[in-house]
């Protein structure tokens, strides 16, 4: 049976492009809706199999709002958008779609996506995926959390981050005298949230007490807004604490939203960003859809009371311990009890016994490779080879000679016959880590490998068929990647059929006396070292560090520890500071951008001057004082798309 499509477009002429090519291809066209109403009526009459929807239609919704209604219908569908920025992107994400294309694309882009949504939904219908769980959620597992306040804020913004991209959260009560009780989020360099207070904040940005209770900062109520570009540039002029803010960390927009609280107060959570076309009413709409999540935020972890801090008599009296009580289950060796890392076991069970790709994806130090041995080692390719590929370490020039192997002679300095990794693991399992590394080249190629399932070496003339199970991992953002054009969006959704994010050691605290409990017995066995336990000191001070290197780091930390105890009891830390790690960037001092980065921008501000225009009078290429090919050739190589010009 052909599978019927509702084409949901109102550019007629796109549509019907897209209908002819659909039709020729033998699928069936039921329909051409240009709004969400339209659309709707048609779902109940013709009841399609696929929605090719796009975002921005006809009437007062969007496609985001008829992808939620999908959702619940249980109707798949493909996104077909000109926008793919990244506050695009993210809110699309929200809604869990089978694809994303790219205005303009070519047939053949058309029907490679459908392909890769189909396979995606039958693979979904056959293990039953769990539900990625929504936001509201993430936020009443948070809220069940013993964590202290200011922790599960940090953990409520890093939620938040799924539905609306922001460098700084700032919460505040609408009320005169009320700005003491304000928090500040703000992300750091390692892409960690930070809390501060309105004094840390008057501190960081440079402004006294006096300065800003003589700016008369305006008190304004019932205002949802994004501020945008010149928008954005008003709002300064008229509030100067948000001036004063913006231009110590180099925010260029901001969004927002106000929230009533069951005790009658109003509040107001206010999003900024580096970006100065980072919102739009998608993430407006979202933020409203979710309005009782926020208050729930405020009712049960803002107005929560932490209780009393420890006195530091308890360590003057003796050093009391945490005695090495290590786990006597794990699941296949991974240590953790925590609901976040359950879940991840959940998915595990699910996923390993089939041969469905899996994407892994977790900040550096989480433990994406030993998740990837749990999947095969549960598999049924568990007796065949588990081949790993650290895309990162390849050579630009040898990569497609690594994964695919060469012939004699097939370039300079290929004296024998190579075997490919993806040859070495046929029967078993190839695990591509740091995925998002390969450059774009190489990954044409993979995905070619991945659609047809077949090789062929450099200097071949003969394909090798190759029975290959795709496990992939990534610390980057691929929506990201994608977005700025360093990311195939093909590749992605074919490797995204099953994905798994690994929670962050900070999300997940509750696994940290386990984890450093079964470090130091590990360690002492090795060493033959007599260490019995952890004081309790030494325990508070790990669960108060936020571990940006993760389960690695609190590794290495507790091997530099245990070497510089000379009796039975780890009684001392050296926890990192920020000058230690020497990665993270001090609050307010702007990130020094490379000379790619700053290429890119001035080719980008330039095009956005001459309206797209690349050559002839009055182009780029003319202002720019360079000739139009070279223009093109950098414009190709830095991912600006017509869609980031305008």
């Amino acid at each position: 049976m052909r599978e019927k499509i509702l084409i949901v477009e109102d550019e007629f002429i796109v549509a019907n492009d897209l209908r002819i090519m659909l039709q020729k291809a033998g699928y069936d066209i039921c329909g051409i809706a240009p709004s969400v109403a339209k659309a709707l009526d048609l779902i109940k009459t013709k009841k399609p199999d696929w929605v090719l929807l796009d975002i921005f239609l006809q009437g007062s919704k969007t496609g985001i709002d008829l992808a939620e209604s999908l959702t619940e219908m249980g109707l798949p569908f493909i996104y077909i958008s000109a926008n793919t920025n990244q506050a695009i992107l993210e809110a699309a994400k929200s809604t869990q779609p089978y694809g994303f294309l790219v205005k303009p694309f070519r047939e053949k882009d058309l029907l490679v996506m459908l392909d890769i949504a189909l396979y995606r939904h039958e693979q979904a219908k056959k293990l039953n995926t769990p539900k990625t769980l929504t936001l509201a959620e993430q936020i009443a597992q948070i809220v069940s959390k013993a964590d202290g306040k200011d922790e599960r804020l940090k953990q409520v913004a890093t939620s938040l981050l799924n539905v609306v991209p922001f460098s700084c959260l700032n919460i505040t009560k609408i009320a005169a005298g009320a700005e003491n009780d304000q928090v500040f989020l703000i992300k750091n360099s390692l892409n960690i949230f930070q809390k501060f207070s309105f004094q840390d904040m008057l501190e960081q940005v440079g402004v006294s007490q006096r300065q800003y209770t003589s700016w008369r900062v305006p008190i304004t109520e019932g205002r949802n807004q994004f501020y945008t570009n010149f928008e954005f540039r008003g709002l300064k002029m008229d509030n100067l604490w948000i001036k004063a803010l913006s231009d110590h960390y180099q925010y260029q927009s901001c969004l927002s939203i106000e929230v009533a609280a069951d005790n009658s107060d109003t509040y107001r959570f206010t999003f900024f960003n580096a970006e100065a076309e980072a919102y739009n009413q998608l993430q407006m709409d979202i933020l409203q859809r979710n309005n009782e999540v926020l208050k729930s935020t405020i009712q049960n972890i803002l107005l929560f009371k932490d209780a009393p801090p420890k006195t530091e008599a308890i360590y003057r009296s003796g050093p009391t311990t945490q005695r090495l009580t290590v786990p006597t289950e794990s699941f296949n060796g991974i240590i953790g009890e925590s609901q976040l890392l359950k879940n991840v076991f959940e998915k595990i069970s699910i996923v390993a016994p089939d041969d469905t790709s899996v994407l892994i994806m977790g900040e550096s130090g989480t433990g994406k490779e030993r998740i990837a041995q749990t999947i095969h080692k549960l598999s049924p390719r568990k007796s065949k080879h588990l081949i790993t590929v650290n895309c990162a370490a390849l050579p630009i020039n040898l990569i497609e000679s690594e994964l695919f192997g060469h012939e004699r002679g097939a370039f300079t300095g290929a004296t024998d016959k190579r075997i490919g990794k993806f040859e070495q693991a046929d029967g078993g399992t190839i695990f591509l880590d740091e995925i998002g590394e390969l450059p774009l080249d190489a990954q044409v190629k993979l995905l070619r490998v991945l659609q047809e399932r077949e090789i062929e070496r450099l200097g071949g003339n003969f394909t090798k068929k190759v029975n290959v199970r795709i496990i992939a991992a990534t610390n980057r953002n691929l929506e990201k990647e994608v977005a700025e054009g360093r990311f195939r969006l093909d590749l992605y959704y074919r490797l995204n059929v099953f994905p798994i994010e690994l929670p962050p050691l900070r999300q997940r605290k509750e696994d940290i006396p386990l984890l450093a409990n079964y470090f130091v017995n590990r360690l002492a066995k090795k060493s033959g070292r007599d260490i019995i336990a952890i004081s309790d000191k030494v325990m508070d001070e790990l669960l108060k560090y936020d571990w940006p290197g993760n389960i690695r780091e609190l590794e290495h930390l507790i091997e530099r520890s245990m070497l510089m105890t000379s009796g039975n009891i780890v009684e001392y830390v050296e926890i990192p500071t920020t000058a230690q790690i020497g990665i993270a960037q001090a609050p307010g001092t702007p990130r020094v951008m490379t000379l790619e980065e700053m290429e890119r921008e001035h080719i980008l501000n330039t095009l956005k001057m001459c309206n797209g225009k690349v050559f002839g009078p009055g182009g780029a290429a003319e202002m720019l004082n360079i000739p139009s090919t070279t223009l093109n050739s950098k414009i190709k190589k830095l991912g600006i798309r017509h869609e980031f010009v305008k």
